[in-house]
């Protein structure tokens, strides 16, 4: 039925507009019968927007072939390729379309498409054409663009100092100015009235150099077989080289130079694009061979230049991520670029001095987790290397028959503020997790069958990824195991490591950064748990798991396959008047053991409890003097909870 209905669609409001990319040639013989075939030839779906090109391959004998298809869809012809794609449907509507594809007197190849109407509150932007756009150095024709949104408005940037755009109704017009100088490079960015969707396009223009070379334009990649993230040692001073490599796809008739520049803008954008939080590298402290100019000699298909980069303790901050992002530009007329090999981005980070580090539970019923980035060595690191949000609960819902993730009030307040009330903290280098345990129904962290562990763990991801967090921490208390059904499975280590295993998976697979899974041992938590085969693969529990620590009190062992640099030699429960001497925490240290647990530290005393802020400030200080020979420095604020579910982003100065 749904077949017979597109038919019906196509055949009544279908008319084709031709837009062909290659004439039929008249000189086919036309005694012969030409051969043509299209892969895949079915029916192409598409969505109102976000579409990936959908590649058609055309076999034919004849000496050309041609397209024709609706006003709406996309079309571009690379050799014996086709890639085809939709603008943005703006109507609720779907839309039908047709592909014909014709070669010689060979039978058409006519393939239909339909596109889905927008849903409602759906936001839709597509630009037409969208591939990147290179101009000469002078004389250049404008280029139209064509904006599909259904957006109430939308807006545009581009390079102002040597392009020119001109925006009338859903057409923005561009060109480049005259270029007398070297070769440019930028983006246009057109963008929904509120941001919330966008489309990049990459533009450049050849140096407007009397050194022209006429030949055929050759197209080449930057690339690097370096390594392209690595850290300088916390106190490191020598430089490091890197090699870059521009590679042609063939050999050109004669010398091909391309400039390779520091793009700053360029890591505004990759965060903008990939949900990162890259600080740009000081450009100072890089430096490119022969002014930036690589030359691939003629006859030559590739070549190498070095660049330089200098570590400096005053200009880097301690875990801080940095990206070098290195753009190859044209000099020469036989070249353009690839504008999807133009950059290598190193990412560079100051390593940490530390030889054994600290994680903080934050009881957040009662303390704001700010207050963590107030605790800072004497050389600027921050005390603190990562927190646990303490804690969300594993519960079962009843209604929707399903294991969710319940926030508490201060909780869900937490996550719903996190740019005010977490973010800060992450940008200091302090890794931010989120605690999960039980809440007194079956719903438990080590009751879960495979595909409820399965679903939890996507859970657990998803919110990570949603509220920018470093990962979750498991700690199995208060559940009433004893579920039935499918969410549901007999309780053991085996369960628990399971789902360990699929949240970090999962993790690992939606967000873009470093995610950790942390365990408290806790009843089936525990240092034996076991590994976890899947389709016939075996997984120790030290693949998955990445630091685990004890309760209070202890030191924790390593599950299988972990070493004890991902364990916490101690566990401290602040509020109980613990604590530890420098000489305790220098043999922990020198033991092996990579952290120290540290639990209930509230400076502000703004929640149920009284702050513990003199007390712990001076078990911080053992623990700095005795593995660091650094003291904590005072804190300068401190940071108050409201009430339930109420927390103060402002600092306040301690008297």
């Amino acid at each position: 039925m749904k077949k017979r209905l597109f038919s019906m669609l196509v055949a009544s409001a279908f008319a084709i507009l031709s837009g062909s990319f290659a004439s039929c040639d008249s000189s086919d013989d036309v005694d012969k019968q030409n051969t043509l075939k299209v892969t895949p030839a079915s029916s192409i779906s598409f969505d109102a927007d976000g579409n990936q090109d959908v590649v058609l391959t055309v076999e034919t004998d004849a000496k050309a072939w041609a397209v024709e298809k609706s006003e709406w869809i996309t079309a571009a012809q690379e050799g014996n390729k086709l890639r085809v794609n939709a603008e943005a449907n703006v109507s609720e509507s779907a839309r039908p379309g047709r592909i014909t594809i014709s070669a010689g007197n060979a039978e058409p190849v006519k393939i239909n498409v339909l596109q889905a109407g927008v849903q409602a509150g759906e936001i839709v932007l597509s630009v037409t054409p969208s591939d990147a756009i290179e101009f000469e150095a002078k004389d250049n024709t404008a280029v139209e663009l064509t904006v599909s949104t259904n957006a109430d408005e939308w807006t545009y940037t581009y390079p102002e100092s040597w392009m020119t755009a001109e925006k009338s109704g859903n057409k923005l017009t561009v060109n480049a100015k005259d270029n007398t100088g070297e070769a440019n490079v930028g983006q246009i960015v057109i963008k929904t009235g509120d941001g919330e969707k966008s489309v990049r396009i990459a533009v450049t223009q050849k140096a407007g150099s009397d050194d022209v070379i006429t030949t055929d334009k050759v197209k080449g990649s930057l690339s690097s077989a370096d390594e392209l993230d690595f850290q300088f040692v916390h106190d490191a001073t020598e430089p490091v080289t890197k090699t870059l490599t521009f590679t042609l796809e063939k050999a050109a008739a004669a010398d091909v130079r391309v400039k390779i520049v520091f793009d700053a803008k360029h890591v505004e954008e990759y965060n903008f694009d990939n949900g990162t939080e890259y600080e740009v590298f000081p450009e100072a402290l890089v430096s490119v061979a022969n002014d930036g100019v690589l030359t691939v000699p003629a006859g030559e298909t590739s070549a190498d230049i070095e660049v330089t980069v200098t570590p400096s303790a005053e200009q880097l901050a301690y875990v801080t991520k940095y990206m070098i992002p290195l753009q190859a530009a044209a000099v020469t007329e036989n070249i353009t670029v690839d504008a999807a090999a133009a950059y290598v981005d190193f990412t560079v980070m100051r390593a940490s001095s530390k030889k054994i580090r600290n994680i903080c539970y934050f009881e957040v019923n009662d303390c704001n987790p700010l207050n963590a980035i107030e605790y800072i060595l004497e050389d600027g690191q921050p005390f603190f290397d990562a927190i646990v949000l303490f804690a969300g609960n594993i519960n079962w819902d009843p209604d929707k028959q399903k294991v969710y993730m319940n926030a508490n009030p201060n909780v869900q307040a937490l996550l719903d503020n996190s740019e005010e009330l977490l973010q800060p903290i992450r940008k200091k280098g302090i890794k931010v997790l989120l605690d999960i345990l039980g809440n007194h129904d079956q719903a438990g962290l080590a009751g879960l069958s495979d595909i409820g562990c399965e679903k939890f763990g996507r859970e657990l991801a998803q919110i990570c990824l949603d509220y920018k967090l470093d990962g979750i921490g498991f700690d199995d208390e208060y559940s009433r195991y004893g579920g039935s059904g499918a969410w549901f499975a007999s309780p053991s280590s085996a369960r628990a490591a399971r789902l360990c295993y699929e949240t970090k998976k999962a993790m690992t697979e939606l967000c873009p950064w470093e995610t950790w899974m942390h365990l408290y041992y806790l009843g089936y938590i525990r240092s034996n748990m076991p590994s976890v085969t899947i389709d016939g693969v075996t997984y120790e529990p030290g693949t998955f798991i990445d630091n685990v620590c004890a309760d209070y009190g202890g030191a924790a062992a390593p599950v299988k396959g972990m070493d004890l640099s991902c364990c916490a030699g101690n566990s401290i429960q602040l509020n109980y008047g613990w604590g530890i001497s420098e000489s305790d925490a220098k043999t922990i240290m020198d033991n092996g053991y990579g952290w120290i647990m540290w639990f209930a530290f509230d400076p502000s005393g703004t929640g149920t409890v009284a702050n513990n802020r003199t007390s712990s400030l001076q078990q911080f200080r053992n623990m700095a003097k005795g593995c660091y020979n650094q003291t904590v420095l005072d804190p300068k604020n401190v940071y108050n909870k409201l009430g339930e579910g109420r927390y103060d982003a402002t600092p306040h100065p301690i008297n």
